[in-house]
């Protein structure tokens, strides 16, 4: 079955914010506000086309997340971009496929933690200063321990946890 324009048009955008948020955070360690905006916006679109419960489950789901983001905000263990793309990213998922999407996220997420304790964090943008940061993720290296407590794009996984619910979304 051909998917109507609109759900085409809307996956293409929610796809090419996530590529533009992780490469963001990748370079800056930021995820700009607009790109969860374009990603709210392309679901409300894409939203249209779809009954109104799925919508609103959909809802459901973006604030639940949302809260549990701000919580782990709260405690420093997540910065405020990565909550606000996770929250963005999960109106697509819904109570349906959030499980899927968040074990994605954690898989990509682990890997990424991998690459960052591994010699391969050599190839990677160096982690800005602890003027240059927010507070949750201001930790100044001082030996192989403390890598432990790097800041991580997490960005980018939540990223390539959204190209795989893209590619549900898509093919389903």
């Amino acid at each position: 079955m051909i998917a109507p324009a609109t759900d085409i048009v809307a996956l293409a955008v929610f796809a090419g914010a996530l590529v533009g948020a992780a490469y963001c955070d990748v370079r800056q360690y930021l995820i700009p506000n607009r790109f969860p905006a374009i990603i709210v916006l392309a679901y409300a679109l894409f939203a249209v086309g779809h009954p109104l419960e799925q919508g609103l489950w959909g809802l459901a789901a973006g604030l639940a997340m949302l809260a549990l983001g701000t919580l782990l905000f709260a405690l420093n263990v997540m910065g405020g971009g990565d909550t606000k793309l996770l929250a963005a990213v999960a109106l697509w998922a819904g109570p349906d496929l959030a499980p899927s999407f968040l074990f994605a996220t954690a898989l990509a997420g682990a890997a990424i933690a991998l690459a960052w304790l591994s010699p391969i964090r050599r190839l990677m943008p160096v982690a800005p200063t602890r003027d240059a940061m927010p507070p949750v993720a201001a930790i100044a290296p001082t030996g192989w321990r403390s890598r432990l407590r790097q800041p991580v794009p997490y960005g980018v996984a939540i990223a390539l946890g959204g190209l795989d619910l893209a590619a549900t979304r898509a093919f389903h």
